[in-house]
Formats: C-alpha cells, sequence, structure tokens
C-alpha cells in the first residue's frame, strides 16, 4: 500500500473483494460494481502507519531469525564483559556482564517463543498460539528483574567494600565496543519489531536500548574512577545500573500482562477500523455497526464487531454485506483476525 495514514486507508480503502467468488455454486450475489479481489491473509501486504508488514510466513522467520541474532550477541557481549570485569576488578563491568548474560537466556527463549507462536491453530489451540510470545515478553520482564535485583546486592556490597582498579584499557574498550555492537543490535530489533509486529522482539529492543545507556555509564564511571582513584564510583555505578534493569523489567512486564489480560488495541488501531466501517455507512452498504471489541494476542490483532442490516435482506446478499466489512477492516488491519456478527437494524444485544 501507499504511504497514507490508516485513517485515510479506511476512509477510501479502494476495492474490495466480491464474496461471490468464495460462496458456493448457486448463491444469490450482492449486485455488481464491488470491484476486484485484493489481497488476503497469505499474501504480501503493507501494514498499518506504512511501515510494510510482511506476510505471515516471513514474519515469522524475521522475528525468528532477529532472535537468534540477539542470543548470539548478547553471549559474546556477555563473554567480553565477564573477562574485562574479572581482569580489572570492576564490579560494574561485571554487573553488566551479568546483564548480558541474562539477555542470552531472554533472547533464547525469546526465539524458542516466536517459533512455538507462529505455528498453526490446532484442536487444543484453535484460536492459535500468538499467547506464547507475550507470556515470553512477561517471563523476560521477571529474568531481568531477578539481575536487577542481584547486582543491587552485589552494588551495595562493593560500595561498603571497595576495591581498587586495574587494566583500563581492557575495561574501557570492552565497554566502548559493548556500547557500540549494542547499538547497532537495537536498529536492527527496531526496524524487525516494526516490520513483524511481534512483540518479543520489540521487548528484545527495549531492553537493549537500555543496555546502551547502562554501558556508556559504567564506561564513564570506570574511567573516573581510573583517573580520580576513587574507588568508591564503582559501587554506585552497580547500584545505578541494577536500578536502571529493574526499571525496564517493569516495562517488559507491563506489555507482557498487558496482552494476557486482553487489551484493546491502541486507539489508534481501533479508530482506523471504525473509519473503515464509517465508510461503508456512508455508502449505504450497512446501515451501523455497533458492539466494536478488539483484543490483542502477540502478533495478532482480534476484533469482533455487529454490523446492522436491513431486516428484508436476503441471507446470501446479508453474507456478502458481511465479508466486505470483513475485507474493509483487513484493508487497515491486514493481519487481524476478524468476526463480523449480522444483526437487523438496531438490534442491541441484551
Amino acid at each position: 500500500m501507499s504511504g497514507r495514514s490508516p485513517a485515510a486507508r479506511a476512509a477510501d480503502p479502494g476495492p474490495l473483494p466480491d464474496p461471490a467468488a468464495r460462496r458456493r455454486p448457486g448463491a444469490d450475489p450482492d449486485p455488481p460494481g464491488h470491484g476486484a479481489p485484493v489481497a488476503g491473509h497469505g499474501a504480501p501486504v503493507a501494514g498499518h502507519g506504512g511501515g510494510g508488514r510482511l506476510d505471515p510466513g516471513a514474519r515469522a522467520r524475521a522475528a525468528l531469525r532477529a532472535g537468534r541474532i540477539a542470543a548470539a550477541t548478547a553471549g559474546g557481549l556477555a563473554l567480553g564483559k565477564l573477562v574485562a570485569g574479572q581482569l580489572g576488578h570492576s564490579m560494574a563491568v561485571t554487573a553488566s556482564a551479568v546483564d548480558s548474560l541474562t539477555d542470552l537466556f531472554a533472547s533464547s527463549a525469546n526465539a524458542l517463543a516466536i517459533q512455538l507462536a507462529h505455528a498453526a491453530p490446532d484442536r487444543s489451540h484453535p484460536f492459535g498460539h500468538a499467547k506464547i510470545e507475550t507470556l515470553a515478553t512477561a517471563g523476560q520482564g521477571l529474568l531481568i528483574g531477578g539481575s536487577g535485583v542481584y547486582l543491587l546486592v552485589e552494588g551495595v556490597r562493593r560500595l561498603l567494600a571497595p576495591e581498587p582498579l586495574r587494566l583500563a584499557a581492557v575495561t574501557l574498550g570492552a565497554m566502548a565496543a559493548a556500547a557500540l555492537v549494542t547499538t547497532a543490535l537495537v536498529a536492527y530489533l527496531g526496524r524487525v519489531a516494526a516490520r513483524t509486529g511481534s512483540t518479543a522482539i520489540q521487548a528484545d529492543a527495549v531492553h537493549y536500548r537500555t543496555d546502551i545507556a547502562a554501558n556508556i555509564a559504567v564506561f564513564a564511571g570506570v574511567a573516573v574512577t581510573y583517573a580520580t582513584g576513587f574507588t568508591r564510583v564503582d559501587g554506585v555505578l552497580s547500584i545505578a545500573v541494577a536500578v536502571y534493569i529493574l526499571a525496564s523489567a517493569g516495562s517488559l512486564l507491563r506489555l507482557g500482562v498487558r496482552d494476557l489480560i486482553d487489551t484493546s488495541a491502541p486507539e489508534d488501531r481501533v479508530r482506523a477500523i471504525e473509519a473503515a466501517l464509517d465508510a461503508m455507512r456512508a455508502a449505504g452498504e450497512i446501515l451501523g455497526y455497533h458492539a466494536l471489541r478488539t483484543r490483542v494476542a502477540g502478533h495478532t490483532l482480534f476484533v469482533d464487531v455487529h454490523i446492522e442490516l436491513p431486516g428484508d435482506l436476503r441471507l446470501a446478499r446479508a453474507h456478502a454485506r458481511s465479508d466486505r466489512a470483513r475485507d474493509a477492516i483487513l484493508a487497515v488491519e491486514p493481519d487481524a483476525e476478524v468476526l463480523v456478527h449480522i444483526d437487523v437494524e438496531r438490534d442491541e444485544p441484551a
């Protein structure tokens, strides 16, 4: 699609599919002139916001690849910082290594969750497995929170019993390299999250973004310690990194819990859906709509809406109108699972 806003695309979604092509032979078609079919669930489509979403298969592969790259990067960073921290006797650098080690486990779990979340629905999970990814996001928050508590305790201990630092070039070089590598990783994860809609990759990008600031802070603090000989700076930095990690863990927990409790889609996405339905009402294809509900589960948006049609409309034509309402919503939310109910005019549910 073009770079138009979701609301603009909703107001004029372009040609919608003729539902007669999907009905059994012999069913009465709706009046002609409704246009040619558009891409459905399995075709590459552009996403909301003009970001250019991938088709489901490519989205799953891209998210899984990003998760594996994040895990491998975290492993390398953890090893490098751990060696530098031990050689330089820096608790702040060692604390940063522990943070990277938790990143390794979290990103590995994310990669597995992404693979499972994109599995096809089955008898036990007819709505799919998208919430596995959300559960991994919440679990990642708990894991990072645990590492933050550990670093907080160690930082207090080092503040009370400081030790002199050694090998300035090793520790400072390791932290500078870590900051540069993490910056590149965050940029990559941000692009993948925007194109795939993966909450797990979004969570990875969030906590690696906090790592950038933490790495820079540790670099600056260790440099000050070497320059001034004030060894308690190392302990203060460890505590600061721990607090920062705990704040990041809290944001990931909120992100995971939000989807686990079936929170509605963001307001801008709901407005785009409403605009698509308003366009159908203005064109006279539906009399109105009500009971619009949305919920987010991992990478999937579920939409449920009641449309109002004349009571004397034939069943085949009413079904065709509901198909077009669904396709209008898919025009602005290509990855959504949409359920449209048919009501007679203002037949509000009890």
